[in-house]
């Protein structure tokens, strides 16, 4: 009973705040994030990602493009571990100071090339509802004059369940992931998930979610977050 109490309270909520997004009158951004993940093999996949960001809800004036892959290693007990390299430029949308006199205005692209280890592990908390962690080690490194070199830390905690209404089938989650780097070792950003995917067939998963990120001296942002995660 409990349990399915949770689950009806996850999705309804997911859906409130994914949809609902619209009316919210703060900064707002739209991004797209799609996944394409092969098994190779019971030990290995190969993932790749690709991400835009925008400056509105309708999905115009992009200001960021990353394209991203690299290999998971499946562990027993349901462990894992990715090498990942992405590559990402960013238009800056306005004026940003940084260290060793590096100086950024509005419309420069700063280019980076990231490597990242990443680790993670999930288990069933009943037969409907899941947990898992994510950690990420990202080593940052950006093009001469544009921003110093830095490692960046993120660990999320996520629940997941899922849901069926007739024929739609709905994968519900919530999800906190605090990040740090190197630069000051504390806590400058968090992040707040909710949504759901909505199974589009075997292969197929349509994500639609609502992110707050919060960042030490910058405005709060508000952020539709949509995409399809293919698996094969």
């Amino acid at each position: 009973m409990k349990t399915c109490w949770l689950k009806k309270c996850i999705l309804w909520a997911s859906l409130f705040i994914s949809f609902g997004l619209g009316l919210v009158r703060a900064e707002e951004q739209g991004w797209l994030n799609n996944s394409l993940t092969y098994q190779i093999n019971p030990k290995f996949s190969l993932k790749l990602t690709q991400e835009i960001r925008c400056h509105n809800l309708t999905y115009m004036e992009a200001y960021l493009f990353n394209l991203q892959g690299g290999l998971i290693y499946h562990l027993p007990q349901n462990f894992y571990v990715a090498f990942l390299y992405k590559r990402e430029n960013v238009e800056i949308p306005e004026f940003i100071e940084l260290p060793d006199d590096i100086v950024i205005t509005a419309g420069d692209i700063l280019y980076e090339n990231r490597f990242t280890l990443e680790a993670g592990w999930k288990t069933k908390l009943s037969p409907s509802l899941d947990l898992d962690f994510r950690l990420k080690t990202e080593i940052r490194r950006f093009e001469p004059g544009l921003d110093v070199n830095h490692m960046r830390f993120r660990l999320r905690l996520r629940l997941k369940t899922s849901i069926t209404l007739g024929n739609l089938r709905l994968k519900p989650f919530v999800a906190i992931e605090p990040f740090g780097d190197s630069k000051k070792y504390n806590i400058t950003r968090s992040r707040f998930y909710l949504g759901t995917g909505i199974v589009l067939g075997k292969n197929a998963v349509l994500i639609l979610n609502y992110i707050n990120q919060a960042t030490q001296s910058r405005k709060s942002i508000h952020i539709l977050n949509t995409g399809v995660e293919l698996t094969f």
